[in-house]
């Protein structure tokens, strides 16, 4: 059978960082390691996970976590980063198939948080329920569950992270914020926002996971690097490896085993998973690890493609697959580029701190919700710098924005298993995804929004840069969907699979409606919420059995 090409776990070893993130660190499974039974096992160190496994952990609970990929060097970009991880068949922009899709954002300790931007938007309320305007044949777009229901986790998560930023203008009221004050806006910033103001928007500054003031022993930002394409070298940025993980790297009751590849989940009986076998990648060797619940946080594509390789004699299409819905739905979000130069004044071109920082300090949601966008619907506008230095524009002053806008849910949209196998003599994943044109509709309009904005603030040179969207994204959702019906959907309310009792979902598989804002903070907080009530069903059962 034909294999892809993927990266060898040996090659490329400078990218690996030396030393452990701590005591409780290791690359490879190790001894001792499959010898148990877990309370929980953690499957992904990314956004998601990171979070599950902290509370985990902290309720006294002993956690394994696995990630696939390993702990990058300081000196390793985005670009080094992107080469290292795994591709996947998709189609491209005809419609053709081929074997350069993009399943994850990178593939490493801390996932792509080590290189996002810390955008830490709160999902506004048209997101958990936006079906009075979103129209899909069988696709329930409601959640199962509510702003107000979330809005505690939200809490914990902006003061653990540092968020800084306030609302934007007309947000839901009722819970008190703990984000600090906004990072100063940047000079093209400053632009875009006088520009935005002459349209009649109500502008606001984009909250970011950034310390602006140092904050729980983390520094503060100084600018000196673009922080969407390096590491952040102060860990002034909220990455779950400083906030989360390197504290937990010397807890006794956390073990974090890095290069180990969770291959499928595995069934002594049915309505629950036994153990998950795993691909130690340091030593070739297969490993089969026990636990008593199982969170599955590998992001919307990889935790689906999990699920649809466990394959067992209790759940033959899949563990949770009873109602043939993992990989179904499958979002994306819409997303294009827009940019202009204008200029400036001399000494705000010479400063080297104009183009770096954080990558966004503006942002407009006045197009959210807008009668006249087609469907009455729109999405984000924000600032959006450039993230490589060789395309920085130094002779004039630029303003670049992107559009961020939700997809409509399809169950065509989806992520399968090829008969071709990757690397590790698995099948590999396969994007199958077709933009709606709806949604094609409401981008160009959107596009149409951000280059009006631009020629407002007097740029020339008006360009549109597509973002491949469509091959993969950084915004991945809607495959293991949530919902009350167990025959529309793969998890409860809480992210529990409804045929498998103790496998839960916390990245943003569980997401019935991507939203039209970054994903980020609102995983995050679905997995706090999930987390805690782990911890209680954990804490339950045990006292049940003494």
């Amino acid at each position: 059978m034909e294999r892809l090409r993927g990266p060898s776990p040996l090659e490329n070893t400078a990218a690996r960082h030396p030393a452990p993130l701590g005591p409780a660190h290791r690359d490879g499974l190790g001894p001792g390691t499959a010898d148990r039974v877990w309370d929980v096992c953690v499957i992904g160190s990314g956004a998601s996970g990171a979070v599950a496994a902290d509370r985990l952990v902290r309720q006294g609970l002993d956690v394994l976590m696995i990630e696939e990929g390993f702990r990058l060097a300081p000196h390793v970009g985005l670009d080094e980063a992107e080469s290292l991880s795994r591709q996947a068949l998709a189609r491209d922009d005809e419609g053709n198939w081929t074997d350069e899709g993009w399943p994850w954002t990178t593939s490493n300790l801390g996932g792509g948080t080590v290189y996002y931007g810390g955008a830490s938007f709160r999902y506004r309320p048209f997101d958990f329920d936006p079906g009075e305007l979103v129209h899909t044949d069988g696709v329930d777009v409601r959640w199962p569950y509510t702003l107000a229901d979330l809005a505690p986790y939200y809490e914990v998560l902006e003061r653990r992270l540092g968020v800084c930023g306030g609302d934007a203008p007309g947000a839901a009221r009722g819970s008190r914020h703990s984000r600090g004050p906004a990072h100063q806006p940047s000079p093209a910033a400053r632009v875009l926002r006088a520009a935005g103001e002459s349209l009649g928007y109500r502008p606001f500054p984009t909250p970011l996971a950034i310390n602006r003031d140092a904050h729980d022993g983390r520094a503060a930002c100084n600018r000196d690097s673009l922080c969407v394409s390096h590491l952040c070298p102060t860990g002034a940025k909220g990455d779950v490896v400083s906030v989360f993980l390197a504290p937990l790297a010397a807890h006794p009751n956390f073990a974090l085993r890095t290069g180990v590849r969770a291959l499928r989940l595995e069934q002594d009986r049915s309505g629950e998973a036994a153990a998950v076998s795993c691909l130690d990648r340091q030593t070739g060797q297969a490993h089969r690890v026990r636990a008593r619940v199982f969170v599955v946080a590998c992001n919307a594509i990889q935790s689906a493609a999990l699920l649809l390789r466990s394959r067992t004699p209790y759940s033959p299409d899949g563990v949770g697959n009873h109602s043939r819905m993992v990989g179904r739905g499958l979002c994306m979000k819409l997303s294009e580029y827009v940019s202009g130069t204008v200029d400036a004044e001399p000494a705000v071109l010479a400063d080297p701190r104009t183009n770096t920082g954080p990558f966004s300090t503006v942002a407009f949601l006045d197009h959210y919700l807008d009668a006249d966008c087609p469907g009455g619907f729109g999405g984000l506008i924000y600032e959006s710098k450039r993230d490589q230095r060789h395309k920085l524009v130094h002779d004039a002053l630029e303003l670049r924005v992107e559009t961020i806008l939700a997809d409509h849910p399809s169950l065509d949209n989806r992520v399968g298993l090829s008969g071709r196998l990757d690397e590790d003599g698995m099948p590999a994943v396969v994007i199958d995804y077709t933009p709606d044109p709806r949604d094609l509709d409401r981008l160009r309009y959107m596009t149409g929004r951000c280059e009006r904005l631009l020629h407002t603030a007097g740029a020339r040179g008006i360009r549109r840069k597509r973002t491949g969207f469509a091959q993969g994204s950084s915004h991945l959702h809607g495959t293991c969907r949530a919902g009350h019906d167990p025959a529309r959907s793969v998890v409860d309310a809480w992210g529990r699979v409804h045929s498998a009792d103790n496998v839960y979902i916390v990245d943003g598989s569980f997401m019935p409606y991507p939203g039209g804002l970054n994903p980020t903070l609102t995983i995050q907080a679905h997995a706090l919420r999930t987390s805690r009530a782990i911890a209680s069903h954990l804490a339950a059962d045990r006292a049940a059995h003494v």
